[in-house]
């Protein structure tokens, strides 16, 4: 297995899903990289996509206040794969970074072609959303 589909496996988003989903989403996923001091999304701008943090760290901001720095294996934009809605957060290298893409397009045209893989994504939407209930009310 390569490093790109142990990244992609263990992502909660794509956790359960079969090894043979897991072989199609690396086969359609892109690598970039970004310098130290370049935004990787913007506040305010239309998702397109999801990224995971294949090598370096970033910096999470809203309105300018940090919220949280991320290092490899952690992702951002996982919403985006499914909804236009407008990013909610800075991203932004604070070393050189590596990261793993998956665009919207891409991903809606293989849950398309694939029940398999919609049908997973169905069920971990579910158990996130029950999970949340539970919190919720408890």
């Amino acid at each position: 297995m390569t490093v790109t589909a142990e990244l992609l496996e263990k992502v909660p988003f794509f956790r359960d899903l079969p090894k043979g989903s897991i072989k199609r989403l690396e086969k359609m996923a892109n690598t970039r990289s970004y310098p130290a001091g370049q935004d990787i999304v913007k506040e305010g701008e239309e998702g397109v996509g999801f990224f995971l943090i294949s090598d370096g760290k970033v910096e999470v901001t809203r309105k300018g206040e940090s919220l949280a720095t991320l290092g490899q294996g952690s992702f951002f934009g996982e919403m985006a794969l499914l909804d236009h809605h407008r990013r909610s957060a800075t991203v932004r290298a604070v070393e050189p970074t590596s990261v793993i893409t998956l665009l919207r397009s891409d991903f809606i045209s293989e849950l398309r072609a694939n029940s398999d893989m919609a049908i997973g994504m169905l069920q971990m939407m579910a158990r996130r959303l029950r999970e949340l209930d539970e919190k919720v009310t408890d």
